[in-house]
């Protein structure tokens, strides 16, 4: 008979036979898949390296494209501010404004044009209100940011005369009617006596409208 003690002692051998056969197959797989793992790193960090570079690029060009877009804004509205401040095409529209609402009926004896600027000590509310511009400093300048507004006015004032009361009402009701100008005022008419031709002489004056700029 065989004794307990040697069949108990094989059958421990036997197990951990087995135990060990398998703890070194997990070995060897676990071996594999560090070696494979390595591997993917050594492939996978290089490209991971380069799309945060790439991404950090795109980043300060995104911000750089801001940036240059800001100071073209910037800059078109301050070129935009200083031809409201120097009249551009103030004549030119206040002509063609009055080109359109005389007649044959009505004549000038003297048109006087002037231009007023204000420049104002408290910042104007947003949207600017019409006739008043403003420029802002650029970027870079100790004074970044610091917004300069004027209120602007262009003013004609008219020393007419028409045919009659009829003429001159055609007249003043056309330029009142003009979205280029605004406060149209009558100030006074006389009539000559008829053995002088009986013309009506009047005084007007009426104001170009602007617009304001976006803050």
């Amino acid at each position: 008979m065989i004794p307990r003690s040697y069949r108990e002692g094989v059958r421990v051998r036997r197990t951990l036979t087995v135990y060990g056969s398998a703890l070194a197959l997990l070995l060897v797989a676990g071996g594999g898949a560090s070696a494979l793992l390595h591997w993917r790193l050594s492939l996978e960090t290089p490209r991971l390296e380069q799309s945060r570079t790439a991404s950090g690029q795109a980043s300060t060009l995104r911000t750089q494209l801001i940036d240059a877009q800001a100071r073209k804004d910037l800059l078109a509205d301050n070129v935009a501010a200083l031809a409201a401040l120097r009249g551009s095409g103030e004549v030119a529209a206040l002509a063609a404004s009055v080109d359109a609402a005389i007649d044959a009926k009505v004549w000038f004896e003297g048109l006087r044009f002037s231009r007023s600027q204000e420049l104002l000590q408290a910042p104007p509310p947003a949207p600017l209100p019409a006739g008043v511009v403003q420029a802002r400093v650029a970027a870079g300048s100790p004074q970044t940011g610091a917004v300069q507004a004027w209120r602007l006015g262009s003013q004609i004032e008219i020393d007419g005369q028409a045919v009659d009361t009829d003429a001159m009402t055609r007249f003043l009701a056309a330029l009142a009617a003009d979205p280029a100008l605004a406060d149209v005022r009558f100030l006074n008419s006389s009539t000559a006596p008829a053995l002088e031709g009986g013309a009506v002489q009047f005084k007007a004056t009426a104001a170009l409208v602007k617009r304001g700029k976006r803050p």
